[in-house]
């Protein structure tokens, strides 16, 4: 694969070579859906866009490598041992979407109509056929881990700090809503790629795919993409507070020369200008986001992930 994908604002066609369903738009859910994870009531059109062309960049890439896993394998299909080998560096998102596998078991068996005590039995007997998720990620890191830190992430009840910060954030969010702000608030929170599953996959022209991805695959694509997004929102937060001239502090006037100065396009300065006006989330911060996650520049780390390929910084895994 060459390096010109590896930048997350690259367009999908020239990031995957193929045409990848560009027609078909998230746009609308990414806006209920970043409000939901913090951002302003009435998300900016223009951030969803961007956000959605970074998230949607971002899969097509990972696709792109769990399909060469695929092939390295003689597997006819992307799977979610595919994409478990791909996450494996990332123990704590590893560890998140362990949980998330877990819990899509677990609603399957409500669904069912299987009971409270049924469902404890299962847990406790490591039932194959009521844990079929579980089973697969448990099998296959099980094959792969030779020092137990994989596996231990089963039995692990570490909190998620990044999960309990935006339960905090949505708690604040919501202390100032009336009855209709809070109705669509939660509505807004139900929103998820995985619920609209058809439009999804068309929107990854999975079809197009010599190598496809099955059911459970694509479960974990959907979970991914969310979880991209909802780390873009987190990010897009931090670097809006960032860009807050604060009172007494010397390096604040520093941090925001830094900012204008990377932004130095006039559609940016328009974006930017925008925020004394809004509370909205801006593309200029959306972008700023992306760039620190790809560089590691000191106290800016954080952002940066465990790992990358080609040069690309996944931010779900």
């Amino acid at each position: 694969m060459n390096n010109t994908a590896a930048s997350p604002m690259s367009t999908a066609t020239s990031s995957s070579g193929r045409s990848t369903g560009k027609s078909i738009s998230f746009a609308a859910e990414l806006q209920s859906m970043m409000f939901s994870l913090g951002d302003a009531r009435r998300p900016l059109h223009e951030t969803a866009v961007l956000v959605e062309d970074v998230v949607h960049t971002q899969l097509i890439n990972l696709l792109q490598q769990a399909a060469e896993v695929s092939q390295l394998r003689g597997a006819r299909v992307i799977s979610a041992e595919d994409l478990l080998f791909l996450m494996r560096k990332d123990k704590k998102k590893l560890r998140r979407l362990l949980k998330y596998m877990f819990f899509r078991d677990y609603k399957s068996k409500i669904v069912k109509g299987i009971d409270e005590d049924d469902l404890l039995e299962d847990k406790l007997s490591g039932s194959s056929n009521a844990n079929k998720r579980q089973k697969i990620a448990q099998d296959f890191l099980n094959s792969i881990d030779q020092t137990g830190e994989l596996l231990a992430m089963f039995e692990d009840d570490e909190i998620d700090e990044v999960k309990q910060e935006r339960m905090e954030r949505a708690e604040r969010q919501t202390r100032i809503m009336d009855s209709a702000q809070y109705a669509e608030f939660c509505e807004s929170r139900q929103l998820s790629f995985s619920k609209k599953a058809s439009k999804f996959r068309d929107w990854l022209d999975c079809s197009s795919m010599e190598i496809k991805p099955n059911v459970v695959a694509m479960e974990i694509l959907a979970y991914l993409a969310y979880e991209t997004v909802a780390q873009l929102v987190d990010l897009a937060l931090l670097v809006r507070q960032d860009m807050v001239t604060k009172a007494g502090d010397p390096f604040s006037h520093a941090i925001s020369a830094t900012f204008i100065q990377y932004h130095n396009s006039a559609e940016s300065t328009a974006a930017c200008g925008v925020e004394a006006h809004s509370d909205a989330i801006q593309p200029c911060h959306i972008r700023e986001a992306v760039r620190r996650y790809g560089h590691k520049i000191g106290p800016l780390s954080p952002f940066t992930s465990a790992y990358r390929r080609n040069g690309m910084a996944f931010l779900a895994c």
